[in-house]
């Protein structure tokens, strides 16, 4: 089937063409900005942006500087101490010599406290620098290993820790846990109709339109492909399907907060609900009755009905 020309809105196109040209599988099969990426997320690229941020290579030359200037200063003051003990007799009386020698120790003792205490607090900087360091380069690669780059969803690992988690809460206290997993309908027609760039945009704005609907405690993950699944805490089955229900209407409109997401695409999902403990036990099971419930749902459905080309 040939490619057709599709109409899309400036939003289609200016917000959310960058997701296909800067880190997208359809951009690193062309090689558009792979050079790039493959630096951006490489560990010395991430350790070198992270200590840029928190300083911790502006700070090691100051407190080597603060070193430099304890021994220059501290020196000399030392050695004149020692000199005039030895030879200062010779010059003024012995009551003077000694009153100078104390306030000689007196002033190195001030000096070097000083100076400790400067090279310790500068210390106690590239400690903390250190620990934001970390700290930044521990949450990048958290948010690489957990999130999807297409969609800015959580990816299937994520979520599978969270459900075997929110499951293993919902059996202990009774608290309702519950899930919906979404399937895009005719979305390998969308594919074959408009090319895989357009799928990928689809994709991402799906993820946009799941984050638009659902609660800042549930958690929203890419399960594979074009299916999605969202995990509810809290929250029994009624009310997980009046969800799933709100998100069909906001899919089948095409729009998100930021406006309307394509022209002339008919877009629908099939949805599928479980909740636990009330109709399973574990984690298996109840992604087993969301699955079977999406493919019934699926079946429910007409036959689909060829996409039509833009004008």
């Amino acid at each position: 089937m040939g490619r057709k020309a599709l109409g899309l809105s400036p939003l289609l196109i200016q917000g959310y063409g960058r997701h296909a040209t800067e880190d997208t599988p359809v951009s690193r099969w062309r090689g558009i900005g792979s050079a790039n990426m493959r630096h951006s997320l490489s560990p010395e690229a991430l350790s070198s942006t992270a200590a840029e941020r928190s300083g911790v290579g502006r700070r090691q030359p100051a407190t080597q500087r603060g070193t430099a200037i304890f021994v220059c200063f501290m020196a000399p003051l030392v050695l004149a101490l020692v000199c005039w003990s030895l030879w200062g007799g010779r010059w003024v009386p012995s009551s003077i010599q000694q009153a100078i020698e104390l306030g000689g120790i007196v002033l190195i003792g001030v000096t070097g406290l000083i100076l400790a205490s400067h090279v310790r607090h500068r210390n106690v900087q590239i400690e903390r620098a250190y620990s934001t360091h970390l700290e930044e380069l521990s949450q990048r690669l958290r948010s690489l290993a957990y999130q999807d780059s297409l969609t800015d969803l959580y990816n299937h690992r994520y979520f599978y820790e969270q459900l075997s988690h929110e499951v293993e809460r919902a059996q202990r206290y009774g608290r309702p846990v519950s899930v919906i997993l979404l399937d895009l309908d005719n979305f390998k027609q969308v594919n074959d109709t408009y090319g895989h760039l357009m799928g990928d945009k689809l994709l991402a704005l799906m993820g946009q339109v799941i984050k638009d609907q659902v609660r800042a405690s549930d958690i929203a993950a890419r399960y594979g492909g074009d299916e999605f699944a969202i995990i509810l805490p809290d929250t029994p089955r009624p009310a997980a399907e009046a969800t799933a229900e709100k998100l069909s209407r906001a899919i089948a409109t095409g729009r998100t907060n930021a406006g309307s997401m394509s022209e002339n695409l008919p877009l629908s999902a099939s949805f599928g609900v479980a909740c636990c403990p009330d109709e399973s036990r574990s984690v298996s099971e109840l992604l087993q009755l969301a699955d079977d419930r999406v493919y019934a749902a699926k079946a429910a459905r007409s036959s689909p009905q060829p996409l039509a080309a833009a004008e």
